[in-house]
């Protein structure tokens, strides 16, 4: 009875020792994880220029700022804070179609999603405009900047569009003030066309 109940412990020893390794090698892996560098690179852009992103062009248009969002005359919201409208084209002259389908607004200190579900897509040799909508805190709009990417389920290495909108410490009051009773009407519809 003591030879069987030696070779129990012993592979119970060996089975807390495989245990403890494998613990290791997970906190290890997690630790790895952590300090990984993010999986896109920032391409930087001037708003009204074309910047290459995703093998594709995006233009970053005009803004316009207000507190309504309209439908054909109907308001469809309002905010006791400000609405961002961000025109945006994609152009896709390579061989696949290409999603800018997650986007952001940013600043130093704050991140505003979307307001609208709005992305970007198109097919190649075609182009697609959109506006896309966001809701931010007036007080916090300086060194406002776009960010657009394509985003999925599937990781890998991809790139982050970020364009800086205008505005500035110096001109943020000109830009709640343009917004003050001001309604925005969405263009709702995927404009899409195609490349010469």
């Amino acid at each position: 009875m003591s030879r069987s109940s030696s070779r129990v412990r012993i592979s119970r020893d060996k089975l807390v020792g495989v245990l403890v390794a494998l613990a290791c090698l997970a906190f290890s892996a997690i630790g790895l994880k952590v300090n990984d560098p993010p999986d896109f690179t920032y391409v930087d852009g001037v708003r009204g220029q074309t910047l290459s992103i995703e093998q594709a062009d995006l233009i970053v248009g005009d803004v316009e700022v207000g507190t309504r969002l309209v439908d054909r005359g109907e308001v469809q919201a309002e905010t006791r804070g400000m609405f961002v409208l961000v025109r945006a084209r994609l152009e896709v002259p390579g061989p696949r179609k290409v999603y800018l389908n997650s986007a952001h607004l940013l600043t130093d200190d704050r991140t505003y999603n979307q307001w609208t579900s709005n992305s970007l897509s198109a097919d190649p040799g075609f182009a697609q405009e959109q506006e896309l909508v966001f809701e931010v805190d007036p007080a916090q709009i300086d060194d406002l900047s776009l960010e657009i990417w394509a985003s999925s389920t599937v990781h890998g290495f991809y790139q982050r569009a970020r364009v800086h909108l205008g505005t500035t410490a110096e001109n943020a009051e000109q830009w709640r003030l343009a917004a003050r009773g001001r309604e925005l009407e969405p263009d709702g519809s995927d404009t899409m066309e195609a490349l010469p």
